[in-house]
């Protein structure tokens, strides 16, 4: 797949910015899940004690990819 330099440059800063999100707000990500559970799925999502641990994981998680993607493209 050949991509431009700033389609390179956005996959990679994208995938670092939703790393920023899932380890700054998880708790606002996980009451945006509810609202989207209960609105498309009609299924009540609860939270539990271990879903903004799991959440920033997550975020930690994007960061790791966030940084392979800006060696293997840049």
């Amino acid at each position: 797949m050949d991509l431009t330099r700033t389609q390179r440059r956005l996959l990679w800063t994208g995938t670092a910015l939703a790393g920023v999100l899932h380890l700054l707000v998880p708790g606002l990500l996980l009451s945006l899940a509810r609202l989207g559970y209960r609105w498309v799925l009609a299924v009540k999502f609860t939270p539990t004690a271990e879903s903004r641990r799991r959440v920033r994981l997550l975020g930690v998680a994007f960061f790791a990819v966030a940084a392979v993607l800006k060696r293997i493209l840049d």
